[in-house]
């Protein structure tokens, strides 16, 4: 599946940054709030996202249990199980959870029961694809409000009949009754980015004549009809949440105004509480926010709705910190707050919140998104993301580590995770940086534009080190010395990598600037630096320059720049570069220097000059940084290399390579 941009602007006050004091008052957000007769302990809710983790019948499995029990263990409000199809015709995925007939609900009661177990409160989010999905999905051609195809999906889809209809209707209610009947605390209806019930609710997707089209009142009726059912079904004693997009940003699609009467509508229907998101398929680009938008960028929808309305709703879009939830509540704006990708990273987060602890932050790198489109659930800074059940060893005399001593040669993210992982262990742990300060290229990934929370993560990583018993020594190079200083019985090369230097190119008199020197010293490069590579790094080194003010040039050989990034981090990262000025050049076949110009041959026939050049700054990859071979001579333990010291990678390989080898080590006996 692909994904388009938007085909309408965002409004620019919508992008417009928020800052929260570190360590602000969070009282707010641990005031307790009662729901339909659900009593919750604090304002966060763990919102529904997929995880690829349900089996291949739609059922629910123990990792997937696992995964939401350690999110009540968290301590949120509570934690809502991702979209669940209520019709065979509704799935959006083969590996979408299910609750379309009776079979499937004592699997959900085992959910259920563990969840309670933990602490928590739970609920299941109730959905149908509608034209968003494929035949081989929903098992024939998709259906919709009216036969318009999806701008991603393609797929004719065929308008559903009245019959049609009262069937779906029916359909919801009888799954709210299993989910009732699994013990769950309520049940959000998914009418938010794009699927059927938004279908109907919007006037981008909903053409039709009859009672269920044409007014607001009329593409409400069948969600309104939808919410009487499932109200019924569950009683007056569980909760019903609608998740709306009450600003689809696509032209024609719903705007804010027209999702206040939606709301109304949904709230004479029975719901109790407004989850208001943005969105569909064609503009999923903005309901991914990544670290290119701000804080609660859809926090205003919320506020516009809770202002009008005078019912709970809930706030959601790239709310990441406790101090930014806490924030929306003591404000007005919202009366709970969603925190989805937060809580991939760090479960814990609302425990953690209200005990002052360290928190593992979300990078808002989309990581996850893109993952679950080819697998399973992915997180770049928690490693043990969809593996929660896999406890590698309780605090005991029974460490797997104890009386075995480890160096960890090197403090970027897979040295910090390293020593953590192995003190966990019991391992007596050193861990040995070169540079004076801990985090390697952190420091560096932490300078663009949007990206402080590369540098909340070093400081996390960091603080988790300080507070265990590992011996950190800073300034300190890996050599033979060190080694017979400490003596290890295994030795983890975290060092590093560095970036490689182009080989071939005649530069000239114009200087060739490392792409990490060019980030630090931004003096090296001058006012017109020419970047050598378009990928992620020379994007992020041209993005960080241009904000400094230099006239920056992209040069790259694929059609586009940033490939590898995920899509719609890619789609931010093009514009960014655009709005700052960056000219980039693709299917660049050859680069000569000309005194300060630097002549490129690009496209089929083209030809461009760079004139007056002060550098060319080197992003073309990185090569693994090792010790010298001769200050391991005579070591007779266990070496192993993680991260780029391995082979050049994300953070995520870094740091999920640094989890796997210590627990290899540990079972080393």
């Amino acid at each position: 599946m692909s994904l388009a941009p938007p085909t309408v602007a965002v409004p620019e006050a919508v992008l417009a940054p928020r800052t929260y004091a570190r360590g602000q008052d969070l009282e707010a957000l641990f005031r307790p709030l009662t729901v339909r007769g659900v009593t919750l302990p604090n304002r966060v809710v763990v919102p529904a996202m997929e995880t690829n983790l349900a089996g291949r019948d739609g059922g629910v499995t123990p990792r997937l249990v696992d995964y939401y029990v350690e999110r009540a263990r968290g301590e949120a409000g509570y934690v809502t199980v991702e979209n669940t199809s209520v019709h065979p015709s509704g799935m959006v995925t083969d590996r979408m959870l299910r609750l379309d007939h009776d079979g499937l609900t004592g699997g959900f009661r085992e959910l259920v029961d563990a969840v309670h177990a933990a602490g928590g409160r739970i609920v299941v989010q109730l959905s149908h694809a509608g034209r968003q999905t494929l035949s081989d999905y929903a098992g024939g051609q998709p259906v919709a409000p009216s036969a318009i195809p999806c701008p991603v999906m393609k797929e004719i889809p065929r308008a559903l009949s009245r019959a049609e209809i009262a069937d779906l209707v029916a359909a919801f209610g009888a799954a709210a009754r299993r989910a009732a009947e699994a013990g769950a605390d309520g049940v959000e209806l998914h009418m938010a980015h794009g699927y059927l019930l938004c279908g109907f609710l919007s006037p981008y997707s909903n053409v039709r004549e009859d009672e269920y089209g044409g007014s607001v009142a009329g593409r409400a009726r069948f969600p309104a009809e939808v919410v009487r059912a499932v109200r019924e079904a569950l009683g007056g004693e569980r909760m019903v949440i609608a998740r709306i997009s009450a600003d689809e940003k696509v032209e024609g699609g719903i705007e804010p105004g027209e999702a206040v009467e939606i709301g109304r509508h949904l709230v004479e229907a029975g719901v109790d509480l407004l989850h208001v998101s943005a969105c569909n398929y064609e503009s999923m680009f903005w309901n991914m926010p990544s670290y290119f938008l701000p804080e609660g960028v859809f926090e205003p929808l919320a506020a516009r709705l809770r202002g009008a309305l005078g019912v709970p709703v809930i706030a959601v879009g790239r709310i990441h910190r406790p101090e930014a939830a806490a924030a929306a509540v003591a404000r007005g704006h919202a009366d709970l707050v969603a925190m989805g990708r937060a809580t991939i990273a760090d479960p814990h987060l609302p425990r953690k919140a209200r005990l002052g602890l360290p928190i593992r932050p979300c990078l808002a790198c989309n990581r996850c998104i893109a993952s679950i489109s080819g697998g399973n659930l992915e997180c770049t800074v928690n490693p043990e993301v969809g593996a929660e059940g896999r406890r590698r060893w309780a605090a005991s005399s029974a460490l797997p580590g104890r009386g075995r001593r480890i160096l960890v040669a090197g403090a970027g993210p897979a040295g910090l995770s390293a020593a953590a992982a192995a003190a966990d262990a019991g391992f007596d742990v050193t861990l040995a940086e070169a540079r004076g300060e801990l985090g390697g290229q952190l420091d560096i990934a932490a300078l663009p534009p949007h990206k402080e929370p590369v540098g909340w993560y070093r400081d996390y990583l960091v603080a988790e080190v300080r507070a265990r018993p590992v011996r950190v020594l800073a300034a300190r190079a890996l050599d033979a010395a060190l080694l017979a200083e400490v003596s290890p019985d295994a030795l983890v090369l975290a060092t590093g990598s560095r970036p490689r230097l182009p080989a071939s190119l005649d530069t000239g008199a114009l200087p060739v600037v490392d792409a990490d020197r060019a980030m630090r010293e931004p003096d090296a490069v001058g006012p017109r630096p020419v970047v050598l590579g378009g990928g992620a790094g020379g994007c992020e080194v041209a993005h960080h320059l241009a904000a400094l003010g230099c006239s920056v040039t992209v040069l790259e050989k694929k059609r586009k720049v940033a490939t590898d990034l995920n899509p719609p981090v890619r789609f931010h990262m093009e514009r960014a570069l655009r709005d700052g000025g960056v000219r980039i050049l693709t299917q660049v076949r050859d680069v000569r220097v000309e005194g300060a110009d630097v002549v490129v041959q690009w496209g089929r026939d083209g030809e461009a000059r760079v004139m007056g050049a002060t550098a060319l700054v080197a992003a073309i990859g990185r090569e693994p940084v090792g010790p010298d071979p001769a200050s391991l001579e005579g070591f007779s333990g266990t070496v192993v290399a993680i991260g780029d010291a391995d082979r050049p990678r994300s953070i995520f390989e870094a740091v999920a390579d640094a989890v796997r080898v210590i627990g290899r080590i540990a079972g080393e006996r």
